[in-house]
C-alpha cells in the first residue's frame, strides 16, 4: 500500500463544539501532544480511495474521447469534475473540496502521461 504522497491534503477533524467560548477540536496524540489532524489509517484510506477513483477515471475519460472526438480533453475534464462534485453534493461520495482538486490533478497527469500510473506515493 502506497504511502500518501506530499500534496495529498489531510483532513481535519469535523466537530460541532457548542457554547459561548471558542473551542478547539483535537485529538491526544502518542507523546501527550495534541493533533486538529485525522489519524494516518484515515489519511491512508482518504488518499487509497482518491488514487482509486483518479485511476478508474483515466479508462472512462479516455472511452469519451473516443466516443466524442469533437470534445477537447479540457471539456471532458470539466465534465467529469462537475459529475465528482455531484457525487459528492448527493452524499454518495466522501471527498473534500482539496481531494476533488487533488483527483483531478491525478488524473490529469495520468492521461497526459500513462507511464505515471503508479500509485503517486509509491517509489519509482
Amino acid at each position: 500500500m502506497p504511502i500518501p504522497p506530499d500534496d495529498f491534503p489531510r483532513r481535519t477533524l469535523m466537530s460541532g463544539l457548542g457554547g459561548a467560548v471558542p473551542k478547539y477540536a483535537a485529538r491526544e496524540v502518542e507523546g501527550g501532544g495534541f493533533s486538529a489532524f485525522v489519524p494516518d489509517e484515515e489519511h491512508q484510506q482518504a488518499y487509497d480511495n482518491a488514487e482509486d477513483l483518479a485511476t478508474q477515471l483515466v479508462g472512462y475519460a479516455r472511452r469519451k474521447e473516443k466516443e466524442n472526438p469533437s470534445w477537447t480533453r479540457q471539456f471532458n475534464v470539466d465534465r467529469i469534475r462537475d459529475g465528482i462534485k455531484e457525487k459528492v453534493r448527493s452524499g454518495a461520495w466522501d471527498f473534500t473540496a482539496d481531494e476533488q482538486q487533488w483527483v483531478m490533478k491525478r488524473l490529469t497527469a495520468l492521461l497526459e502521461h500513462p507511464e505515471a500510473g503508479a500509485p503517486a506515493g509509491s517509489a519509482r
